[in-house]
């Protein structure tokens, strides 16, 4: 396989947004209350325009808060995932977390939907009785020029609000 040294160079161009977005966010976590670890992961999933689970081979950036959180830093926006029990789930009142636009699924069965964009929280609460999953998975999506200190405040509403991962 041949690649160009201009296509290498965007490549290289991109990747290089994508390590500094990196550092500035765990500038933002390290040095407050978190213990943060990062790395670079393939083989992770995303929706495509048709709403079909696609995997995606190249790498991107993630951020692991321990104990509370991931952070995805994907080409086009940030994604904070974290998990909660399926009794704390179906307990929640989901008052603290509406603003933010969040995704529900499986983590027994990643690819399952239990909520997206468009749904009521009583769809979720439905969804989780009805599946076998004993936790569930919410992926929050934030823009990709976000400030650090929103992450970071986010991070620790999580926290206030028992999410874990």
């Amino acid at each position: 396989m041949s690649i160009s040294k201009e296509w290498l160079g965007e490549i290289n161009r991109v990747y290089y947004e994508l390590d500094m977005r990196r550092a500035q966010l765990c500038s933002a976590l390290y040095h407050r209350i978190f213990d943060v670890e990062s790395g670079w992961y393939n083989g992770h999933y995303r929706k495509d325009d048709d709403g079909n689970w696609r995997r995606e081979s190249y790498p991107i950036p993630v951020i692991s808060v321990k104990g509370f959180c991931d952070i995805e830093i994907q080409f086009d926006e940030i994604t904070v995932t974290a998990k909660r029990k399926r009794t704390a789930a179906l307990d929640y009142s989901y008052e603290r977390i509406r603003t933010y636009p969040f995704e529900a699924y499986g983590v027994k069965d990643d690819l399952s939907n239990l909520y997206h964009e468009g749904q009521t929280i009583q769809d979720l609460k439905k969804n989780i009785t009805e599946s076998d999953e004993e936790e569930i998975f919410f992926s929050f999506s934030f823009p990709l020029d976000v400030d650090g200190k929103v992450i970071f405040e986010f991070v620790k509403l999580l926290r206030r609000e028992n999410f874990y991962y």
